[in-house]
C-alpha cells in the first residue's frame, strides 16, 4: 500500500499537458506544488514550428519547484497523428464537413493523449493535468463535457488520476505575473507566433473557426460532433496502446494494476486534494 506523504497529496510523480504557454504553465506550478516531481510532456506532431519555445518557461518553473523536481520530454508523435487525425480524414470530411475544422485539434490532442497514457504506464506515474480553461470551451477539446466524459473512459481506464486545475482560470498570465512565473507580460494577448510555445499552422484557423463558427451559432452541433468525434476515434487510441505493450514484460494489464494501486489513495477531484 502506498503512503502518502503530507507534503506532497498528489503522491511522488504527476505529468503535465504541457504547451508552454501561460495554461500549461500554471497548471505545472500548480501540480508542482502537490506532487513531488512532475514531467512535462510536451508533443511534437510533426507539423509545427518551434517547439523549442515550449522550454522557456521551464526554468522559472525549476526556480519554483526545485531544479530536480520538474523535467520536460518533447515527445515526437507522428505516427499517431497520422492513425488517429489522419487515418480516417475522407470518412470524417464527409460525416463532420467544414466543422472537422474545428475537430482537428481534438483529434491531435487525442493523440496527445494516447502518448499520455503510454508513457505514465511505461514510467509508474499516477497523476496526469492539463491546462484546459473554461473561456476556451468554444474549442472541443476544451468542452467541459469532454473533460469529465475522457476523465471517466480513458483515463481511469488505465488507473490515471486527471486533474484540469485551472478550468475556472480567465486570466493565467495575470497569475503567473502575481507570483513571477511569467516570462513576459500579456502572453495571452499573443496570436499566430508565440514567445512560449510552438506556432501550429492548424491550431490558428481552427481556433479562429471555432470561435465565429463552432461557438454559439453553431447550437447543439459543437457538445455532438465532439462527442462522437471522440468515440470514434477512441477504439483506435485504445489499439494503439494495446499494440505497444502487446510483447513487453509486465504486460499491459500488469502496469494498469500497478497505476491503480497507486492511484487509489489519491483524491479523485482537484477540489478535494488539500482535505486529503
Amino acid at each position: 500500500m502506498t503512503t502518502q506523504n503530507a507534503s506532497f497529496p498528489l503522491g511522488k510523480k504527476a505529468s503535465i499537458l504541457y504547451s508552454g504557454g501561460t495554461d500549461s504553465a500554471l497548471a505545472a506550478y500548480l501540480v508542482g506544488q502537490k506532487a513531488e516531481e512532475i514531467t512535462l510532456l510536451t508533443f511534437d506532431p510533426g507539423f509545427i514550428f518551434f517547439i523549442e519555445n515550449s522550454k522557456k518557461h521551464v526554468d522559472l518553473l525549476r526556480h519554483h519547484l526545485g531544479a530536480d523536481r520538474v523535467k520536460q520530454e518533447i515527445i515526437p508523435i507522428k505516427p499517431f497523428i497520422d492513425r488517429i487525425l489522419f487515418g480516417e480524414r475522407m470518412h470524417d470530411f464527409k460525416k463532420y464537413g467544414f466543422n472537422l475544422t474545428a475537430l482537428v485539434c481534438l483529434g491531435c490532442r487525442l493523440s496527445m493523449h494516447t502518448m499520455a497514457i503510454i508513457y505514465n504506464l511505461e514510467h509508474g506515474i499516477p497523476v496526469i493535468a492539463d491546462g484546459s480553461i473554461q473561456k476556451q470551451s468554444t474549442v472541443p477539446e476544451q468542452l467541459d463535457s469532454f473533460v469529465r466524459r475522457n476523465r471517466r473512459t480513458l483515463w481511469w481506464k488505465y488507473g490515471i488520476r486527471h486533474f484540469s486545475p485551472i478550468y475556472e482560470e480567465d486570466n493565467s498570465d495575470l497569475e503567473m505575473d502575481k507570483i513571477r512565473l511569467s516570462l513576459k507580460p500579456n502572453l495571452k494577448k499573443q496570436f499566430i507566433l508565440f514567445d512560449t510555445q510552438a506556432t501550429c499552422p492548424f491550431g490558428v484557423p481552427a481556433d479562429v473557426y471555432a470561435r465565429i463558427f463552432y461557438g454559439e451559432l453553431s447550437g447543439p452541433a459543437r457538445e455532438v460532433d465532439t462527442f462522437e468525434y471522440s468515440e470514434q476515434k477512441r477504439p483506435l487510441m485504445e489499439a494503439i496502446i494495446n499494440e505497444h505493450f502487446a510483447d513487453k514484460t509486465p504486460g499491459l494489464d500488469e502496469l494498469i494494476d500497478q497505476l491503480k494501486t497507486v492511484a487509489s489513495p489519491l483524491p479523485a477531484k482537484w477540489e478535494d486534494i488539500d482535505h486529503a
